[in-house]
């Protein structure tokens, strides 16, 4: 079991060396896409008196929402690209159940896009004037916490491209659908049992009032990890399920 976990973190870092011209275009487009919206909503808000307090939350919320997107797509798009090379079956018959091997991956990927999204959320802060008032294992926290429940959306999204191959459109569709998780702050409670939004709305208060995770109250942490559980748990469920029919109908490695 730990022989794949090496594995598969050998196998990230190898593809971000090997693919370094597409690793540096993902960083660069990630910042242009930033600094658009960020000019854009600073044409729009002018110089309102709780505009400082808008462009925090926009900073956090977005590169949130990108490490969402990046664990609920690593999946899909890794289900995806062993269906495209002919290795999928390879995959499932070995002697590691399947989705050991995608949390591995997960897990893997996980930490390259930290070792990414941390500077470059700090080099977009520094660029655009603001101060980001960050406690590092209170940032890892909500980080890991709150993509669990990314994960469980990707499960779902894989357990989909294992019956119908191509959904390239439909991750589009459901990646811009999940910036409204992470960018609003949303003030009704029932807003935060949406994938990722608690842990949104926690990262905010890290960012802007400098709260560290002991700080946060028990009903905080308790929804955070409550969320993060529900949508993990029925993720592999679905997954499964997509996985029994693939299975049945003998269609797992089509393409």
């Amino acid at each position: 079991m730990f022989n794949a976990f090496i594995a598969n973190f050998q196998k990230s870092w190898i593809e971000f060396k090997r693919y370094y011209f597409n690793t540096i275009s993902s960083l660069v487009t990630v910042l242009i896409f930033f600094y658009l919206i960020f000019f854009g909503i600073k044409a729009v808000g002018g110089s309102a008196p709780t505009f400082g307090e808008t462009i925090d939350g926009v900073i956090v919320g977005y590169f949130m929402w990108l490490m969402f997107i990046f664990s609920f797509q690593g999946v899909a798009w890794g289900i995806i690209d062993e269906a495209q090379r002919g290795t999928l079956e390879q995959v499932f018959v070995a002697p590691i159940a399947f989705e050991y091997q995608m949390l591995f991956r997960m897990i893997s990927d996980f930490v390259f896009n930290i070792l990414f999204a941390i500077p470059l959320m700090y080099f977009a802060a520094f660029t655009t004037g603001r101060h980001l008032n960050f406690d590092l294992p209170t940032l890892l926290y909500l980080l890991i916490s709150g993509t669990a429940s990314a994960l469980g959306i990707g499960m779902m999204l894989g357990g989909i491209a294992l019956v119908f191959k191509r959904i390239s459109s439909f991750i589009q569709i459901v990646t811009f659908a999940s910036l409204a998780f992470t960018m609003f702050d949303f003030s009704k409670f029932y807003y935060r049992l949406l994938p990722m939004s608690q842990a949104a709305f926690l990262m905010r208060k890290l960012a802007i009032d400098g709260l560290r995770f002991y700080q946060f109250s028990a009903q905080d942490h308790l929804l955070l990890w409550v969320v993060a559980a529900i949508y993990l748990s029925i993720g592999i469920l679905i997954f499964r399920l997509f996985e029994k029919h693939a299975m049945t109908a003998g269609t797992l490695g089509q393409y």
